[in-house]
């Protein structure tokens, strides 16, 4: 360790140069997490072999309307009807907060264009995770909130799953849904839909959780999937929550693309902020 001479005592530091440090300190700091801006894999998503960071959006700008310089994220498409909400960054924090009014449809920013060609990277299997809280919109009980991290069949975004024989089938991952108070539902779907008829799923059986410790609504968390070949793990502060092996075909061969929404169980306002969404291969 490097000696200070006797003779020069170090000055104390003035209070504008601890406020100052104090800013710096705190604007690296979004729901708090820090934007490492090389931020290392998680383990579990190393330990499987996805450690190259094949996405990621700290919001740290407009990535999500028709004015971003590059744009990431688009707000409808055939899956959904128009939107009715909206999505904006909260001022100097990082933040991107996406806003149902409480009528339908809910609000979703996809990261993939609107009914376009093929989009970015294929993301089939890795790791993917976000920072997010839910909570109450004006009038709303966060009770209600079905905010939702979640990845649906890059084709079906395109309308391309349609068969030979006319019928339709996708794959759907929740990472993370927000079903009232404490409660986070991690879901794999296998859609099927019959010509014109109503869609139809088959999902994982056991995929209600109960978070008592730190309650899902109106706190921070990093919401996590590991989604391999087979096999399905999902994270909550990367902490195991669940897995499932399934024998779902469409689940293995399509790839995926992010959903992030805002949205209610019975019609109210709800909000689902978001620090950063990252995808490692």
């Amino acid at each position: 360790m490097p000696c200070r001479h006797a003779g020069h005592p170090r000055r104390p530091r003035s209070l504008s140069h601890r406020l100052a440090a104090l800013a710096v300190m705190l604007a690296a700091f979004v729901g708090g997490a820090a934007h490492a801006q090389t931020p290392p894999a998680p383990a579990q998503a190393a330990a499987a072999g996805f450690a190259t960071l094949a996405f990621s959006d700290a919001f740290t700008a407009d990535t999500f309307t028709a004015a971003a310089p590059t744009r990431l994220w688009w707000n409808s498409f055939w899956f959904f009807p128009p939107p009715v909400g909206g999505a904006a960054l909260l001022s100097g924090s990082g933040v991107v907060r996406i806003t149902t009014p409480g009528t339908t449809p809910n609000t979703h920013l996809v990261n993939h264009p609107v009914n376009s060609d093929p989009y970015g990277p294929d993301h089939l299997f890795g790791y993917f995770e976000a920072r997010m809280r839910f909570s109450a919109g004006s009038g709303g009980d966060v009770k209600n909130s079905w905010g939702a991290f979640w990845l649906l069949s890059k084709p079906a975004i395109e309308n391309k799953v349609t068969g030979a024989d006319g019928n339709k089938a996708w794959c759907e991952i929740d990472v993370a849904e927000m079903f009232g108070h404490g409660f986070l539902n991690t879901t794999i779907h296998s859609w099927v839909q019959i010509g014109s008829g109503t869609p139809k799923d088959t999902i994982n059986p056991a995929h209600l959780n109960m978070v008592t410790a730190d309650p899902i609504d109106g706190h921070w968390h990093t919401f996590g999937v590991l989604w391999q070949e087979g096999v399905v793990t999902w994270f909550l502060d990367d902490v195991q929550v669940a897995t499932y092996s399934h024998a779902f075909s469409v689940c293995n061969t399509q790839p995926m693309t992010v959903v992030l929404s805002s949205q209610s169980l019975t019609g109210d306002s709800q909000v689902a902020d978001v620090a950063w969404v990252r995808v490692w291969h």
